[in-house]
């Protein structure tokens, strides 16, 4: 190519850079003619009062006359008002509210924002052993397994609630998503407990497939050590659960007294140990012959008056942070016949 070749090309590709138009960035405005509306809550229970903050970032609104309305009624109208309180809709209603503000050089912004209502209950189970027909809550205890379970009350817009089996759930656990047991149909979470163990908390929000009833719950776990309880283990009625030992077995007339340990919260099966090593000791001195034991027989010496101090640790060999230790006294009279009630605990 000659020279004069190589510079009309030159100019050709000058004139096409000179032409060419500049991109400019897209979606970032120099400024918004609106209002933003933001709720107290984002997934209120019906009848829950609701907060609504009214902000703009291009006029200041502080000094507007500022009129709130909720599905086309107007409830507020004055200078400044930058608020609103409302009371959450019965579940499957929307409230639309708007606001619309006049600035003192005479501009009109407005926005607007649907509220719904909503809520999820959350049962909190654990894996620690209980003894039979216990009625209480067990905590979450070092190492165990816990299993959370949303119950959403979320409806259509008819009233009706939707069936929690059909509904998207997504789980997080202090702000990390829990992708593996999130999704359709998941109404359940079960998480083994950390080796180190922290307080966490653990959140679920419950959707329609089409995303337009929703709500969410939030739940606290907090782990704990496992106790030791003791009770009376009657020859005639079996263990008395109805209340436990509290310090003191008075050993009577009858000479002889069986007292039961139950480990609750550790891991261990229904019947038998498990992994857990009993360590009983009487007057500080341990007893071998009563480690798989679960419970132990105190016999009072004939004629003699006086008290033991009973203590048990319980250790679970695998998991580590399950052990615990408690302990009573037991305490015996020299009299057989007249003297003291049988049992006092």
């Amino acid at each position: 190519m000659s020279r004069s070749l190589i510079s009309i090309a030159c100019a050709l590709a000058l004139a096409v850079i000179l032409n060419t138009p500049v991109a400019h960035a897209q979606g970032v405005p120099i400024s918004v003619d609106s209002i933003e509306l933001s709720a107290s809550t984002d997934n209120p229970a019906p009848g829950q009062m609701v907060t609504i903050t009214a902000v703009s970032y291009s006029a200041d609104i502080n000094s507007a006359k500022i009129s709130w309305s909720v599905n086309g009624a107007i409830k507020q109208s004055a200078p400044g008002a930058t608020t609103l309180i409302v009371q959450a809709p019965a579940l499957g209603k929307k409230l639309n509210i708007v606001v619309t503000a006049v600035t003192t050089e005479g501009r009109t912004i407005s926005g607007s924002i649907l509220v719904g209502s909503g809520s999820v209950d959350m049962i909190m189970e654990t894996d620690g052993y209980v003894p039979p027909f216990f009625d209480g809550k067990l905590s979450p205890i070092y190492q165990n397994s816990v299993t959370v379970i949303a119950v959403p009350h979320i409806a259509d817009s008819s009233g009706n609630e939707y069936d929690p089996k059909t509904l998207v759930y997504t789980w997080k656990k202090n702000s990390q998503a829990l992708q593996s047991q999130s999704g359709y149909g998941r109404q359940s979470i079960t998480l083994v407990g950390d080796i180190v163990p922290r307080p966490y908390d653990l959140t679920v929000s419950a959707s329609s497939r089409d995303g337009k009833a929703n709500a969410s719950g939030r739940i606290s776990v907090t782990p704990q050590s496992p106790s030791i309880l003791f009770y009376v283990n009657d020859p005639l009625y079996g263990p008395l659960f109805n209340e436990a030992v509290n310090g003191t077995v008075r050993i009577g007339s009858q000479r002889e007294s069986n007292i039961l340990a139950i480990p609750y919260g550790f891991n261990k099966p229904a019947n038998g140990l498990g992994d857990l090593a009993f360590t009983w000791l009487i007057n500080n001195v341990e007893h071998t012959e009563l480690a798989s034991n679960d419970s132990v027989i105190l016999r009072a010496p004939e004629g003699t008056a006086g008290s033991s101090n009973i203590q048990l640790n319980i250790a679970n060999s695998k998991q580590i942070l399950q052990g615990s230790n408690a302990g009573f006294t037991a305490m015996f009279t020299a009299g057989s016949a007249n003297a003291t009630p049988s049992i006092n605990y």
